[in-house]
């Protein structure tokens, strides 16, 4: 009767909450790896414009960690409780997350508040779109 429904070769992931299943999404290495690898390269990227060219200092340094730490938490946080969320507020939290991140980034470089606010603002949006967007056509 619902054959129509399924696909051969497709199959769900089982959710939390479903009928005969647990949350499989998200638990695997992924799940804390691509965080890692991002914070690791957003902290050095962090430090590298703080830094100018010049030798690094131990500010510097404590800039670059506690920047990839604060990344790499809100990535995270961000695709662990991903599937919690609706299609609109998960596209604005990565965003959200994508225009803070560049925004942070940009605003290390010495441009005024107002130029960054509009980078951020952008790059902000334009991801949330692209996400909603996915999200929309593959779900």
């Amino acid at each position: 009767m619902s054959a129509h429904a399924t696909l051969p070769g497709r199959h769900r992931r089982s959710v939390e909450g479903a009928p005969g299943g647990t949350r499989t999404r998200g638990r695997g290495r992924a799940g804390w790896i691509v965080p890692l690898v991002l914070a690791v390269l957003y902290g050095f990227y962090a430090q590298n414009i703080e830094r100018g060219g010049a030798t690094i200092t131990a500010g510097q340094a404590v800039l670059g960690v506690v920047s990839g730490v604060v990344f790499g938490v809100l990535c995270f946080l961000l695709w662990r409780y991903r599937g919690r969320l609706p299609r609109e507020p998960r596209a604005v939290a990565f965003g959200s997350l994508a225009g803070l991140a560049v925004g942070w980034l940009y605003s290390l470089s010495g441009n005024s508040v107002l130029t960054v606010a509009v980078v951020s603002l952008i790059v902000g949006a334009g991801v949330a779109c692209a996400a909603f967007y996915v999200f929309y056509t593959h779900e």
